[in-house]
């Protein structure tokens, strides 16, 4: 049984943020001098230089970085579908990571709680389905597993699912499913559910963290996204 003890949330922001985020942009393999080597793709000089793209009927494209993501007719949970404003450096830390489209859903807002409105339950707090471009800075394969395995455990993440797909929705790259855990260490209260999948130097990043428990049916709006989010860049 879950304890009722309550973790303060920027407590657990932080750390979903610091680690499940990725550590893409990391030490290691590659950094900002690895970036400046060669020519860089379209898509990565949009990393720096961001663009908008257009809406076509329930069709978002963003040309520059091979993006085309059709909205699906029927979601649950992340009805609010849309391209961001591209803003890089809204995850602390990961600033190279560029806001592409999110799809969002909806919860009793802050300006609504200074208002009196009841504090949400863990099924009406406000989340995402978040999806982001980041320079492509270490190999997302096989190999690259051991090394996030080895960073969510130093975290104290709990870690559900970690692996390596090469047909994921027609996609290729790194999927994980992780807890963050109270401070006993022993209860999950949040989950983050995360897929990487690199094409050449860039890396897509599709992520959504929701309380550890939620009913609501994310699962299913996750699978009905991921099909339908396609790029068309070389590998």
């Amino acid at each position: 049984m879950m304890s009722s003890r309550r973790v303060p949330k920027n407590v657990l922001f932080a750390v979903a943020l610091a680690v499940a985020a990725g550590s893409v942009v990391s030490s290691g393999c590659g950094g900002s001098g690895a970036r400046r080597k060669g020519k860089q793709s379209e898509a990565r000089q949009w990393i720096d230089n961001p663009s908008s793209g257009k809406k076509d009927g329930n069709i978002i494209k963003i040309p520059q970085i091979g993006l085309e993501f059709e909205i699906p007719d029927t979601l649950y949970v992340f009805k609010n579908c849309e391209e961001t404003g591209h803003s890089k450096g809204e995850l602390e830390s990961n600033k190279e990571w560029v806001t592409v489209a999110s799809c969002s859903s909806a919860g009793v807002s802050s300006s609504d709680e200074d208002l009196g409105a009841a504090a949400p339950s863990s099924d009406s707090e406000m989340i995402a389905l978040t999806f982001y471009l980041a320079p492509k800075e270490r190999p997302v394969d096989e190999r690259a597993v051991a090394f996030y395995r080895n960073q969510y455990q130093e975290a104290g993440l709990n870690i559900e699912d970690l692996s390596f797909n090469d047909g994921y929705f027609d996609k290729t790259g790194i999927y994980a499913k992780l807890q963050v855990m109270d401070e006993t260490g022993n209860n999950a209260v949040r989950e983050i559910q995360q897929f990487m999948f690199p094409y050449g130097d860039v890396l897509y990043i599709a992520r959504m963290e929701y309380p550890f428990g939620d009913t609501r049916a994310i699962a299913q709006d996750w699978k009905a996204i991921m099909p339908y989010f396609r790029v068309t860049l070389a590998r």
